[in-house]
């Protein structure tokens, strides 16, 4: 992980992270899964966290932490941005469908 990606804050309940290639998905027993036949879910790492969500009485800190290994959909829901030459994307915490911790 740059330095560079490290100074990028998101705002509220956003988080930044960076997608793991399909390629990197392997079975317990060390057989590597080939992109189609993989589930239509993929890791991601996160890399940075908001302040968190805005509540009537200031904000809600966020479940997730630098570091935490998440599942996502397959299809992009947040914005793409590329942070000096890295790919990482912004989503909203609650687009999220879980978490494995660092």
């Amino acid at each position: 992980m740059s330095s560079s990606i490290k100074s990028f804050k998101p705002l509220f309940d956003r988080v930044l992270v960076q997608r793991l290639r399909n390629s990197d998905i392997k079975t317990g027993g060390g057989i590597y899964i080939p992109d189609k036949l993989a589930n239509k879910t993929h890791e991601a790492i996160v890399i940075e966290v908001g302040t968190g969500r805005r509540t009537v009485n200031g904000f809600a800190p966020p479940l997730l932490k630098k570091g935490d290994r998440i599942l996502l959909n397959e299809s992009p829901l947040g914005e793409k941005i590329t942070v000096n030459g890295i790919e990482c994307e912004i989503l909203s915490e609650n687009e999220v469908l879980g978490f494995m911790g660092n």
